[in-house]
């Protein structure tokens, strides 16, 4: 359909201009493989829109005139980014299209569950959208916990008590705005290719929040699956017998790897005697052992951790890539860069962020 076209050329230059503008309109006709022509046009469409601007530089070139260079016009537009990962608080913030940071608001839950939390939220997306002031808002994005559908139902999402939440639509209805919500862990991996510059071709990120997750890119894509479960790791047997989980078993990874064990390691290391390395070291093997085969599988070149209180260390990376290099074939961990996620506590707000710039300008 031409339509479907014509939306499809306007992520391709948005896209290409977010990762590697600025650029001229023959940088760009070259980059997204498009007519001189069709750049042009584009490019004026969404000047108009004030998505792109003229930077005012140019580029120089052996014969003719310079040509104008041409980017991201990245406050044209604001984004109202919602995170809920942390259960006892909603935090917010208003953003540019550059993930650019320029205001925050956040609110308790109080322990708030079903459609009390989703009020919260809404009041303090309320809040940012009244002080875009005449900023125009391209729209509002949710990262939350639990099994999401592409559309931002809430299938489940235990400590929030959803089951089967129309958490976008309510929020979008009340807001009167474009509004989406995806899994948290998955938007921190949009995060990390949008703003972090990470490879989409081969990318696990994994989420050490209240509970464990993961979000999936592959060659480009978000992998979700048919249930829109892909990346629940949290519940994945790690060992023999362990702990008692949430979800009734014994002994899985979630039981493992979490805050608490994190940060039982970080109190270890104000006493040496207490043995932190070998705590880390045990948490390390026993995650590597759920985290290789995944690696494997889909020849992963990116596991970055994303820790929004600051408790993973480098021991802890060392001791995740050991068990990995036990368990994985020397030319797979060659390729493989195990580490900690740089965006740090704003991951999931800039997820979120991430979200509304793929649903609302295509940008992958």
């Amino acid at each position: 359909m031409p339509g479907d076209a014509r939306a499809h050329n306007r992520a391709l230059v948005l896209s290409s201009l977010f990762h590697a503008g600025p650029l001229s309109r023959a940088e760009l006709a070259r980059a997204t493989g498009l007519t001189r022509v069709t750049v042009s046009d584009l490019v004026a469409e969404l000047t108009s829109e004030d998505l792109v601007q003229d930077t005012g530089g140019r580029t120089e070139t052996r014969v003719g005139k310079p040509g104008a260079l041409i980017d991201i016009n990245s406050d044209g537009h604001m984004i109202a980014a919602l995170d809920l990962s942390d259960t006892s608080t909603v935090r917010g913030a208003l953003m540019t299209l550059r993930g650019k940071v320029v205001t925050r608001r956040e609110a308790t839950t109080n322990g708030a569950t079903g459609a009390a939390v989703a009020e919260i939220a809404i009041d303090v997306a309320r809040g940012l959208i009244a002080e875009s002031r005449e900023a125009k808002l391209l729209g509002v994005g949710i990262a939350s916990p639990g099994v999401l559908t592409p559309a931002g139902d809430v299938v489940y999402a235990k400590d929030y008590g959803w089951t089967d939440f129309p958490l976008a639509a309510l929020a979008g209805a009340e807001l009167t705005q474009h509004t989406y919500a995806a899994n948290d862990a998955n938007v921190r991996a949009l995060a990390e290719f949008t703003f972090a510059g990470a490879s989409a071709e081969g990318l696990m990120e994994v989420s050490l929040t209240d509970g464990l997750g993961a979000g999936i890119l592959l060659d480009g894509l978000l992998l979700l699956g048919p249930s829109n479960a892909a990346g629940e790791i949290g519940h994945i047997p790690a060992m023999v017998g362990g702990d008692p989980c949430t979800c009734g078993r014994r002994g899985c990874l979630e039981t493992v790897l979490n805050k608490r064990v994190l940060e039982a390691a970080a109190a270890r290391g104000e006493d040496p005697a207490l043995g932190r390395e070998e705590a880390l070291e045990r948490v390390g093997t026993a995650a590597a052992a759920v985290l290789a085969p995944i690696v494997s599988a889909f020849n992963l070149s990116d596991l970055v951790f994303a820790d929004p209180r600051g408790l993973v260390t480098d021991d802890f990376v060392a001791a995740i890539r050991a068990g990995l290099e036990e368990r994985l074939l020397p030319q797979t961990m060659d390729n493989l860069d195990v580490r900690v996620s740089e965006l740090g506590a704003d991951a999931g707000l800039l997820g979120a962020g991430a979200l509304v710039l793929a649903e609302r300008l295509g940008l992958t």
